[in-house]
């Protein structure tokens, strides 16, 4: 692909594109054709799925570049708008047909990015699935011109080695009195943030979703590496009782984590969890959560209270050939048998058949650690696959109780539900319990063991009281 420098020569091969007679539009099966000189410097656009840097140098050009296509359309009382290209379906491409053929699709669809009826800039093309473009155009025509983009861009490309349809999502980002560095930032911003949402879609910078999802996974995988050097200092565990719905008396006690930022406060579980299994740094974070955990409930065997302690555990740390074994000793060093702790795991994640995750699981079974799953009711297809698992104990989702104090149907779901469980050996917890009429339903269901917030809020362990009734805060001892 050749490579046009200059800011002279790109000007000038675009103008000489738009002067040269119109010619029909070749049909959608025609040959690849030969990369034309408006091309411009391979400069591999960021992508999740590769490893690609900029071409040293590139970056000043390119600003340079920007700064001149404002000018111009300033000058002439028009409006000028950056585009960003990705190519949705890149790593299919490149993994099936290798990286060569990714590139000539890239190069094809650049090339017929110059044949919008607007005067078109080509900064940018990678050969990774992108490329990027100034487009200077009349403000009445700059709401439709993300559509136009595809438009032009659509069909199959056809190589000597395949027939590709490539699906071109677009970002765009106004140009108009923005400073050019972060007007590039922005429309790559939203072409991958398209790209990840809504593959095929176009959309505008929106400055409401200016922050980049994966700015902030960044930031917060850094910022728990540096909290995990001293966790007591912003993580802790909040305790949930599981109560008997006939005497109120607490049974067991689900640990949950709790992640305070110093700037920017609490921290939801879920994110702090996904950015840890996203790095690896689950490991130390669910050993962690496990040692204070057994900590306490050490504490409270000690005391008399014989509780079962519920952990969540994430399969990627069952995926560990080590992670029995961390357990058995952790259990060890607080002194306590195997069937004080309860390892619960969403039902999604089980039913994928991870050989890994089974053996685990059935380690743990042999050591006498008891075993859950989580939310059961939110996806599950069939029982068959319950009874297949090393599992005691299940949790029924809470959005099979919901509504039942107010929905006919939904009641009758859960007792289906329900009656499906009476078929496997296990013990049942109904989780969501918000109200009375949902407890005097379960009551009427025959339901035992219950947890939700009108039978007890997660708190500090020196918040739960243990010592039975149906309140929920109290000190213990």
């Amino acid at each position: 692909m050749p490579h046009v420098d200059a800011w002279g020569h790109q000007m000038e091969a675009n103008r000489a594109h738009r002067a040269a007679p119109a010619q029909p539009a070749p049909p959608s099966t025609a040959a690849v054709p030969a990369p034309a000189p408006a091309v411009a410097p391979v400069v591999p656009l960021p992508r999740p799925h590769d490893g690609a840097v900029t071409v040293p140098g590139h970056g000043r050009t390119l600003l340079r570049q920007v700064r001149r296509v404002q000018e111009e359309a300033v000058r002439h009382n028009r409006t000028s708008v950056l585009v960003a290209m990705s190519v949705g379906n890149a790593t299919e491409i490149a993994d099936v047909l290798g990286a060569e053929v990714l590139g000539t699709v890239t190069s094809v669809l650049a090339q017929r990015m110059l044949g919008l009826a607007h005067e078109v800039h080509l900064l940018a093309v990678s050969p990774l699935g992108g490329a990027l473009a100034a487009i200077v155009c009349d403000r009445a025509d700059r709401a439709t011109l993300g559509d136009a983009v595809q438009e032009v861009c659509a069909g199959f490309v056809t190589t000597t080695h395949a027939r590709v349809w490539p699906v071109v999502t677009v970002g765009l980002r106004g140009l108009d009195g923005q400073a050019p560095e972060r007007a590039l930032e922005e429309a790559r911003r939203t072409v991958f943030d398209t790209d990840r949402r809504s593959p095929g879609g176009v959309r505008w910078f929106d400055p409401e979703g200016a922050e980049h999802p994966a700015a902030r996974a960044l930031s917060l995988t850094g910022d728990l590496a540096e909290t995990l050097g001293r966790p007591d200092e912003q993580l802790s565990l909040a305790y949930q009782p599981v109560r008997d719905l006939r005497t109120g008396r607490i049974t067991a006690v689900e640990a949950l984590l709790r992640w305070r930022h110093p700037v920017h406060g609490p921290v939801a579980p879920t994110d702090a969890i996904a950015v840890a299994e996203a790095s690896g740094l689950i490991h130390p974070l669910g050993q962690w959560v496990l040692d204070r955990a057994l900590r306490q409930a050490s504490a409270w065997w000690r005391s008399h209270r014989y509780v079962t302690v519920h952990v969540n555990v994430s399969p990627v740390e069952l995926r560990s050939s080590a992670y029995a074994a961390a357990v058995a000793r952790a259990l060890s060093l607080h002194d306590l048998p195997p069937t004080a702790l309860l390892l619960e795991l969403t039902e999604t994640d089980l039913m994928i058949g991870d050989r890994e995750v089974r053996r685990t699981l059935e380690d743990l079974r042999a050591l006498g650690v008891r075993l859950g799953i989580d939310d059961f009711g939110a996806g599950w297809s069939s029982i068959g696959q319950l009874l297949d698992l090393p599992v005691d104990t299940v949790k029924v989702d809470r959005s099979l109780v919901a509504r039942i104090d107010h929905s006919p149907a939904d009641l009758d779901l859960l007792r289906a539900v329900l009656g499906l469980l009476e078929t496997a050996p296990v013990e049942v917890v109904v989780e969501g319990v918000e109200n009375e009429a949902q407890a005097a339903i379960l009551r009427t269901l025959s339901v035992r063991l219950v947890q939700g917030y009108h039978l007890g809020r997660p708190v500090p362990a020196h918040e739960l009281s243990l010592g039975g009734g149906s309140g929920a805060t109290g000190r213990v001892g």
